[in-house]
């Protein structure tokens, strides 16, 4: 992943049963992970997320699984921007640890469509995240 501007860096405990029967992190989990960090920087930027007419839906998720994360460790995960389009937009993430902050565990990207909830339509992301998410480039 080429050097981007970052956007947000969540910190997420691991759970002692977050771990699987091959002693690390269950797969699935690491996709929670990455959903706690979205939602957390959406909320930071006054987002929200219950209850509202319109908002982002996963459309594409992607996540290179390099190490296994074990327990005890804090995930550390880095949100950067990615393409935009009109309704649509791409948060690239990597994820390490605390414990070894210089060592990848995975990286990826997650597609987002803003949609209208009670038409499920597609809709234009709101101009204040359009004009961060341009000024991060």
């Amino acid at each position: 992943m080429q050097e981007k501007t970052l956007l947000h860096t969540a910190h997420i405990p691991v759970r002692w049963g977050d771990m699987d029967s091959y002693g690390h992190v269950n797969n699935t989990l690491y996709i929670q992970y990455l959903e706690e960090a979205r939602v957390a920087w959406f909320e930071s930027l006054g987002i929200a997320m219950n209850n509202v007419p319109h908002g982002p839906v996963v459309l594409q998720t992607l996540h290179t699984y390099l190490r296994p994360v074990v327990h005890p460790a804090t995930v550390v995960i880095q949100l950067y921007a990615g393409a935009l389009g009109r309704s649509s937009l791409v948060v690239e993430h990597r994820l390490g640890t605390l414990e070894t902050p210089d060592t990848p565990y995975g990286e990826g990207h997650c597609k987002l469509v803003w949609i209208d909830h009670d038409s499920n339509r597609p809709i234009p992301v709101p101009d204040t995240l359009r004009r961060l998410l341009t000024q991060s480039r």
